[in-house]
């Protein structure tokens, strides 16, 4: 099983990389952006093998890729959907969308309908709580290629989930609103959940 390329971009478009390697194989990747050819890049690989074919995505964090592979585990959940998840929502967005069930900000995933996202919330919500409530973030991700010791702080869930809630009341969407929660939050500049909903409705209006 692969689970880690490096080497130079030699094409890459809205759906796919080759990756050619010291070795000086090639290695077709499924990648979330483009790629810029000629550059060097590193990145942790989930290897699908099926009857018919094999698929290699490519992720950033191990993390990414463990997650990816999480979610393959839940009921006619596909390599292709849970890809576009990561892809699209990224990690603390769908941890904290299957936290607080909110089944319409997996919805906004490319190929992801309300019975899938029912369904993952369903499967995975109860391991949630391993990863910690709400979403982690990195003071220092382990990104590939690169030893480094994470560090994580949690996020305060009480807070996002308010902030979300009266975000709701106000028309704002999750997927626009979550990025600036665990942007401030990060930061730690506010303490209470009415003074992150000021300072993102700043940003937001």
């Amino acid at each position: 099983m692969i689970g880690y390329i490096s080497g130079t971009v030699v094409y890459s478009d809205s759906l796919k990389s080759v990756i050619h390697t010291n070795s000086g194989i090639g290695y077709e990747v499924h990648t979330a952006t483009p790629m810029v050819p000629n550059k060097d890049i590193a990145l942790f690989v989930s290897h699908i093998i099926r009857e018919q074919s094999q698929d290699l995505y490519g992720f950033e964090t191990v993390e990414d890729k463990k997650f990816f592979e999480m979610l393959l585990d839940v009921n006619g959940i596909g390599p292709k959907s849970a890809f576009a998840l990561i892809s699209h929502l990224g990690v603390p967005q769908i941890i904290s969308a299957i936290t607080f069930e909110n089944v319409d900000s997996l919805k906004s995933a490319p190929g992801v309908g309300k019975k899938s996202a029912e369904q993952i919330i369903l499967s995975l919500k109860d391991k949630m709580s391993k990863l910690e409530v709400g979403f982690a973030v990195k003071e220092n991700p382990v990104k590939a290629g690169v030893k480094v010791r994470a560090s994580e702080s949690k996020l305060d869930a009480h807070m996002v989930k308010e902030t979300l809630a009266a975000c709701q009341g106000l028309g704002f969407r999750d997927q626009d609103v979550l990025p600036l929660i665990q942007r401030h939050l990060q930061e730690g500049l506010v303490k209470r959940p009415e003074e992150l909903v000021k300072v993102i409705l700043k940003e937001l209006r």
